[in-house]
């Protein structure tokens, strides 16, 4: 009998601790979290010059205690002849630099065709939208930027070649005047570009905002050899999805 009383005891206490975390009432609703993504390099459409390469990315960021963490990640590009562009998208890791981490995207871009196919890995699905092949690039002139904003510098860093590739460099600083963002104080924004005019992309970026940290982009490996055309077809596994208007 009284081994009886100790278990009912037991199951009686359990129940009741458990009536009672079931009637607490939830903390906070679900947090939808923050995502981030670098757009590292733009490859426009180009005939007649074909590439295959490999873009590593350093991205460092400037903690609240002055700390910095810096994350990588390395992703094959090309573009065959035809003007064709694929492009891998990879997430960060402390070792991305070193270790191939998973893929989240491939994106497909056919100029004679119109199309984008953007191929989310997770989803196994390819969303194909219309692909406008003619970005236009306006560059803002140096000095004040309209309505006191703040201001731009531009300086010539000369020539070199990396990779085998004639590039030129320079240097944008554009200085952000206090309270046009937010911000207490004016902030400089830095990049420097190492540019290729032959095959139309920066060979070389490097970013510092002091809101975004420290984003640097090389691109390395180049081989201006035709590239395997199936580096251009989306998975065939995938579903495929036609945005509204395709």
């Amino acid at each position: 009998m009284k081994r009886l009383v100790i278990v009912s005891g037991l199951v009686f206490g359990l129940t009741c601790c458990y009536m009672r975390a079931q009637e607490q009432p939830a903390m906070h609703a679900p947090d939808g979290g923050t995502r981030e993504r670098l757009e590292s390099l733009t490859i426009l459409p180009a005939t007649n010059a074909s590439f295959v390469a490999t873009v590593t990315t350093e991205w460092t960021s400037i903690l609240v205690d002055g700390s910095k963490q810096t994350n990588w990640n390395h992703r094959t590009v090309a573009r065959d002849s035809s003007g064709r562009v694929f492009q891998e998208r990879r997430f960060f890791s402390p070792r991305g630099d070193k270790e191939a981490t998973m893929i989240s995207e491939l994106d497909f871009a056919d100029p004679n065709r119109h199309e984008m196919y953007v191929c989310r890995s997770q989803e196994r699905v390819c969303y194909v939208r219309q692909y406008n092949d003619t970005p236009s690039v306006n560059l803002m002139p140096a000095g004040q930027i309209p309505n006191g904003k703040g201001s731009i510098e531009r300086d010539d860093l000369g020539r070199k070649t990396i990779d085998g590739v004639d590039v030129i460099g320079s240097r944008e600083i554009t200085t952000i005047n206090a309270g046009v963002v937010g911000n207490e104080k004016s902030e400089p924004i830095v990049k420097e570009f190492w540019y290729s005019s032959r095959l139309g992309i920066n060979v070389i970026t490097k970013r510092f905002d002091p809101r975004a940290g420290i984003q640097n982009f090389v691109v390395s490996n180049i081989s201006q050899s035709e590239p395997d055309p199936k580096m251009f077809e989306p998975p065939q596994d995938y579903r495929v999805v036609k945005m509204s208007g395709q």
